[in-house]
């Protein structure tokens, strides 16, 4: 168990060293290596009785964002022309911190602030990509690292499948949990309901917080794999290209997350469709027929038909309570367009218990902010999905690969968010996030063309 603190802090020491060395690239090593294992790794520092290292590891990682968010600002030649999505970007990020200071909500300055940064912080990430150099992202490099995480997270959960138990029955996830978040031990298997479905079925989640992190972050590998493919480069490694597919598939099955899984499926469609593989959809037509079939004969008598059917029919508990949430968000934007205030909806709140709404990223928001921060944060998903999906047409290359794998994720994430809080989930905010400024430097490099350095002081 200790190997995965170890590898946690082992990527944190990369990047800072990479920041240091004025490589801020380098600061995805911690993004895609560590932000995945972070809760374990904090589990086990505290099943091992380093609870001293605990609020360190916790803040740490936002330090070392800001930290090379700073750098960079700091070296920059020239700030570039800000596009659309930047000022967007921006002011989105001030309309939101403004909450910081309104005298809104029942929290004080230090819970606003845990409760901004829950929410508001991947502007930070974005920016960082968007203020690095082209030449300065080895895209290469970054798509390898993200079907390596997707191997070893297909690797930890074959061995949870042969000994059908959770991973986080040994990390000791359970009391770090009721200790750090007041979450009390649920469920069948004394972690909490999110490692299960109705008839107590197991999802699982390999090394990442819950299964539906790991669900999310199939989001992202997907994409990835699907620009590969696109671009023809899976041929060079072919290997793990198809390693890496079948963990991925492994991953978005077994964590049975109904929402990532619906993402999942239509992520598919929509690559096959704007690639003009017209043979695919059909395909993808006649599979989902035979899928649906396959659906209803499970109803008659398996536990994973009932699962499904309630799914749809908001039947069961789970969803009923996603619904219940939805309903008691929409009503408080109702009677409070501006917003309740930071702290009142998501973990601040549900920490203590008095969560209004939740279990939705823009109803979260919303009850938080109010409906302008949530127009202007949908704002953002749906323009960076346009730019992306414009590169993707009218570019080639590395910018064409940016531009399909942010178009995939952003349409990808967008059903997730609608069961869960997706910004909270680590590896698929940052990463997520950070490609996206990335997409947006490619965009803009079109629109508003930059003489090329011949080498970039940012470089990897």
């Amino acid at each position: 168990m200790f190997l995965f603190p170890l590898v946690y802090l082992l990527s944190f020491l990369i990047a800072c060293r990479e920041v240091w060395l004025k490589r801020p690239a380098g600061i995805t090593w911690f993004f895609i290596i560590g932000l995945p294992l972070y809760i374990t790794a904090l589990s086990v520092a505290h099943l091992y009785g380093f609870d001293s290292l605990i609020p360190v590891l916790q803040y740490a990682k936002e330090g070392i964002v800001l930290a090379c968010f700073g750098y960079i600002i700091y070296t920059l030649p020239s700030m570039p022309a800000f596009n659309g999505l930047d000022r967007l970007m921006l002011l989105f990020f001030l309309y939101v911190a403004a909450y910081i200071f309104l005298p809104l909500g029942s929290f004080g300055l230090f819970d606003k602030i845990v409760a901004f940064k829950n929410i508001c912080f991947f502007p930070i990430l974005y920016f960082i990509g968007r203020l690095l150099t082209l030449e300065a992202i080895w895209i290469s490099k970054l798509q390898k690292l993200i079907m390596l995480l997707s191997l070893a997270a297909g690797l930890v959960l074959v061995g949870e499948l042969l000994i059908d138990t959770h991973l986080q029955q040994f990390t000791g996830y359970a009391s770090f949990y009721e200790k750090y978040f007041l979450f009390d031990p649920a469920g069948n298997y004394g972690l909490s309901w999110t490692f299960e479905i109705e008839g107590g079925i197991k999802r699982f989640a390999s090394f990442f917080a819950n299964p539906l992190e790991l669900a999310a972050s199939t989001l992202i590998t997907a994409p990835v794999l699907m620009a590969l493919y696109t671009s023809g480069e899976h041929k060079k490694e072919s290997r793990l290209f198809t390693l890496t597919l079948l963990s991925l598939l492994l991953s978005v099955v077994f964590a049975l997350s109904r929402a990532s899984f619906a993402a999942f499926v239509l992520v598919g469609y929509v690559y096959f469709f704007i690639t003009g593989r017209r043979a695919m959809v059909q395909i993808y037509h006649l599979g989902a027929l035979a899928a649906g079939l396959g659906f209803l004969f499970l109803t008659f008598d398996n536990s994973l038909g009932d699962f499904i059917v309630s799914t749809i029919s908001f039947a069961d508990s789970s969803s009923l309570s996603h619904l219940l949430e939805w309903l008691v968000g929409i009503e408080a934007m109702t009677d409070q367009p501006l917003g309740l205030g930071l702290g009142e909806s998501g973990r601040v709140a549900g920490a203590i218990g008095l969560n209004t709404g939740g279990e939705n990223q823009f109803i979260i928001l919303g009850v938080q902010c109010g409906v302008v921060a949530l127009f202007l944060y949908l704002a953002l998903i749906f323009l960076s999905a346009y730019m992306a999906g414009w590169l993707f047409k009218n570019s080639t290359g590395k910018a064409q690969q940016l531009g399909l794998m942010v178009f995939l994720i952003r349409i990808g994430l967008f059903i997730p968010a609608l069961t869960a809080a997706v910004e909270s989930y680590l590896y698929v905010s940052y990463v997520g996030w950070f490609f996206t400024g990335i997409m947006s430097t490619a965009w803009s490099a079109l629109h508003q063309p930059q003489p090329v350095r011949s080498k970039s002081p940012l470089a990897v």
